[in-house]
């Protein structure tokens, strides 16, 4: 499935691309930092990151499965929210994603088993969690394309190392329907009072819908998932500094918390990198 096309923000430098080999497998790294917080006295972020090997045939390719939530609700809701978002999610797809295949799945394959694990995670989440609900970002790298799901306000993020990048998610958030109806600026979704109001997420019932897309991938990235407690705090250039520096991708995960936390830390922070080489 093609990357869909959403008004996505997409910020782009001219520069000399570093080509994948054909034919050789990507190299996959993670990392992954989380904090409660300043404001904040519980975490409802959960987050997940999990590489395996493939086989198919006599072809090995690198699989990687990273995932963000922002569970709401309360105290209590929100952090089961999350954690059973997660958890149903993982618990369907790992196991499918270790099966032997006698080819790679195909994108229309991918596209089903993403939507039967969000089907799953809603479902889990309207069973057990009365008032609750979350987001839920999947990003799923399979050798050198990137597939990905989306539903809430949290962000997947493809960074190249010139600094350009593109926001692959969509904020279904109503700030971001008045953004796109023209009815108030991007400096105004800043600062509105309704900033964090969400149209669609798990746990609700009217209208959810999950975005998917996918993405070839010809050159050396990095993908950032993260909650609104990262990219609501930071301004966007910072972020990409960071991911762009010479640290290691922990000590990279581990600034990005720190400076929201130093920006005030209003909420829960959860950021996952994967350095795709």
């Amino acid at each position: 499935m093609d990357l869909f096309n959403r008004n996505n923000k997409k910020h782009t430098l001219k520069h000399k691309t570093v080509s994948f080999e054909p034919g050789v497998p990507v190299n996959l790294q993670s990392a992954m930092a989380q904090s409660v917080g300043i404001a904040r006295d519980h975490m409802e972020d959960a987050a997940s990151s999990f590489i395996l090997q493939q086989g198919y045939c006599d072809q090995t390719s690198r699989v990687g499965l990273f995932v963000v939530a922002d569970g709401m609700g309360g105290h209590l809701n929100g952090e089961l929210a999350s954690s059973l978002a997660i958890e149903n999610l993982n618990a369907y797809l790992l196991p499918k994603l270790q099966e032997q295949f006698a080819a790679p799945p195909t994108s229309e394959q991918i596209e089903l088993l993403l939507a039967e694990a969000f089907e799953l995670a809603q479902q889990a989440v309207l069973e057990k969690v009365t008032g609750g609900g979350s987001t839920l970002t999947a990003a799923l790298v399979i050798d050198k394309t990137l597939h990905f799901a989306h539903v809430g306000d949290s962000r997947l993020y493809l960074v190249d190392y010139d600094g350009s990048f593109e926001v692959l998610s969509r904020d279904h958030s109503l700030v971001q329907r008045l953004v796109d109806l023209g009815q108030i600026s991007e400096s105004d979704a800043e600062t509105h009072p309704q900033r964090n109001v969400l149209y669609r997420a798990l746990g609700q019932t009217d209208g959810f819908k999950v975005d998917q897309g996918s993405q070839l991938l010809t050159s050396p990235r990095c993908l950032m998932l993260c909650s609104d407690g990262l990219w609501g705090v930071l301004e966007e250039k910072k972020i990409i500094s960071v991911i762009c520096s010479d640290k290691s991708l922990a000590d990279r995960a581990n600034h990005l918390c720190d400076l929201a936390n130093q920006a005030g830390g209003p909420d829960n922070i959860s950021v996952v990198l994967v350095e795709i080489s």
